[in-house]
């Protein structure tokens, strides 16, 4: 993957996310397993939690999904924003830990993991978008299209979509990749 320092990205993986999330169960254990492999080589998992909105902080939505709670002492950065750099500690956490390459997953793909992702593109990182291991609300979402009919789009096109456009970025002096979860080494 990289032999540079590396950190898991773990972006809004709570309740109030994931509570209707296309293929849940499935997301969150390859979360889960990809949490495992970044412990099991000391590379560092950094948390993302969303306190804005319906995710009011001690709410149930905020809650991070039980399945995958931080362990104590893991690094865990409250956002407002869809980008998960904006107004928060992010990238001072990841310049202190010498990261140079972000493993991305989580949810929700059409807000928070884009932005965060785009974001970590454009700052210089290396990026590896986890291509199954983020996850949307099953939708569909009524697309509005120029001619100012809609066009339904689901789950499954959205994260579709969310992998080409990572996997089509590029920017000068960093690397993106997305690949499955079983194809992610640390």
């Amino acid at each position: 993957m990289s032999t540079q320092q590396s950190a898991l990205l773990v972006v809004d993986v709570q309740q109030g996310n994931t509570g209707e999330a296309w293929q849940r169960d499935a997301v969150i254990g390859r979360i889960r397993g990809l949490i495992d492999q970044a412990k099991s080589a000391d590379v560092p998992v950094l948390w993302i939690q969303h306190e804005a909105g319906p995710f009011t902080p001690g709410s149930d939505a905020w809650q991070i999904a039980e399945e995958v709670r931080p362990a104590d002492g893991e690094t865990v950065i409250g956002k407002h924003y869809l980008d998960a750099f904006v107004e928060t500690p992010l990238r001072k956490e990841l310049d202190a830990l010498g990261v140079k390459h972000l493993v991305i997953c989580g949810a929700a793909t059409d807000a928070c993991i884009r932005s965060t992702t785009a974001r970590a593109q454009i700052e210089g990182y290396d990026v590896t978008l986890v291509s199954d291991g983020h996850t949307t609300d099953e939708g569909p979402w009524p697309l509005p299209l120029p001619d100012g009919t809609e066009v339904p789009v689901g789950a499954q096109q959205m994260i579709a979509f969310t992998n080409f456009f990572v996997a089509d970025t590029e920017y000068p002096g960093s690397t993106t990749k997305v690949v499955p979860a079983s194809e992610v080494t640390f």
